[in-house]
């Protein structure tokens, strides 16, 4: 990825020098002689532009709508923070001079290369804010899940098990006359922790599965040894030797694990968070020779259906719901899997049949009837503009087919031949 976006500042430079150079010119200047015949600045240019200017123009696009989410959420990267991401970055060189050496490899300065170290950690910033990262949200969940923060009592407990009261009382009174613990569980307990002296270790409320004894031990002070404590087969004689209170964590201790939770549960690739960007945007190229990144642009802010390796044609453009279910017209794409349509307008019931396979949609129901089955749907069907549109997955995979929402391209891809897949 580094690499990457080393290269590509490398041929920003270049371009703009390019471009620079071509303004400033009245004359073509030749730049190299090849066996007689010349270079010029207008055939570099012209090379350039055509073979990775579509490149550049895309990278600069995206970072200016980096720039711009940023200023919209009030996010900024400050120098201090750009060192100390410089200064990581380095250590993994083993000297200034291969530091050096990378980056005039690369052929990049080290302003450039600070540059593109502003702009990624600003895509880092934006992401955790997606994701709830912040004071704010962290807080939210702080106060929610204070019970995850919070570490139980602990006790490192000794116990002496014997099979009888009497034998029990007898351990206490060695005990009380000033036997060591260790030695009177060695001699009289009949568990196997006798051996270690009675050391049970360190043990939570949880460990315990005898209320009574959860009880007795979790009450006891430091250093108290307890009195013989009767079960239906044996008795136990206790001894807190360590005891650890139980503690909640504060907000800036638990902050790295509520970060690392909500990252996991919440968090997108920076390439969809990217690809998110420019489908919102309206974007329009006039670059000439990169006309072509415009249509680009239109089609990926398109959701699109692909059976099989075909695109579909929608009669309406499918669409994500408020409640971030998509939808899609039924007849169009299930016509395209080969299925059998059939439409009741009064009732509003679209059945549809391929192979042996039978379903039925209900416009405003969210219960869709294959065969003998009955099935939950994210969405009931719904009517937009006289086309059905319906929730894709449960229909689909009750035909026998398998489903792939890609959200980067913003594409369903559907397979007839196999049900694996995830969907909407």
């Amino acid at each position: 990825m580094a690499s990457n976006r080393i290269a590509t500042i490398v041929l920003a430079a270049v371009l703009v020098c390019s471009v620079a150079l071509a303004q400033q010119a009245t004359q073509p200047r030749v730049l190299a002689v090849v066996n007689g015949t010349t270079i010029t600045d207008q055939q570099l240019w012209w090379t350039m532009e055509q073979g990775w200017g579509g490149h550049i123009l895309d990278d600069t696009i995206t970072g200016l709508l980096v720039q711009q989410e940023a200023e919209k959420a009030g996010l900024k990267v400050t120098e201090p923070e750009v060192d100390a991401k410089l200064a990581l970055i380095r250590a993994e060189y083993s000297s200034d001079q291969a530091f050096g050496d990378m980056l005039r490899q690369a052929g990049i300065t080290l302003k450039g290369f600070r540059m593109q170290i502003q702009r990624d950690l600003l895509v880092d910033k934006l992401l955790a804010r997606r994701a709830g990262v912040t004071d704010e949200g962290l807080k939210t969940y702080y106060q929610a899940h204070r019970a995850d923060f919070t570490t139980p009592k602990r006790v490192r407990l000794f116990d002496i098990v014997t099979l009888t009261l009497e034998d029990a009382y007898a351990a206490r009174e060695r005990l009380a006359a000033g036997e060591t613990f260790s030695a009177v569980a060695s001699d009289l307990s009949r568990d196997p922790t006798a051996k270690k002296g009675g050391d049970r270790g360190w043990l939570t409320p949880d460990d315990v599965l005898e209320e009574k004894v959860r009880e007795v031990v979790f009450s006891m002070q430091l250093g108290e040894i307890s009195d013989p404590v009767q079960m239906p087969d044996h008795c136990h004689v206790f001894y807190a030797r360590e005891i650890e209170p139980g503690k909640t964590l504060t907000f800036e201790e638990a902050r790295p694990a509520m970060v690392k939770v909500l990252e996991d549960r919440r968090a997108i690739s920076e390439e969809l968070y990217l690809s998110l960007l420019k489908q919102r945007a309206r974007i329009e190229v006039r670059w000439t020779p990169h006309a072509y990144l415009s249509r680009v642009y239109q089609d990926l802010s398109v959701i699109k259906v692909v059976v099989d390796g075909e695109r579909v044609s929608l009669p309406r453009a499918a669409q994500i719901l408020p409640s971030s279910s998509l939808v899609v017209p039924a007849a169009a794409v299930l016509g395209a899997m080969g299925a059998t349509l059939e439409w009741d307008a009064d009732a509003g019931i679209l059945t549809a049949t391929r192979g042996d396979s039978r379903i039925r949609l209900i416009v405003g129901v969210n219960i869709l009837a294959a065969g003998e089955r009955e099935v939950q749907m994210k969405e009931a069907p719904l009517i937009r503009n006289g086309v059905l549109m319906m929730p894709p997955r449960a229909a689909i995979e009750a035909l026998g087919c398998g489903l792939l929402w890609n959200r980067p391209s913003n594409t369903l891809y559907v397979d007839t031949q196999t049900t694996a897949g995830n969907g909407q």
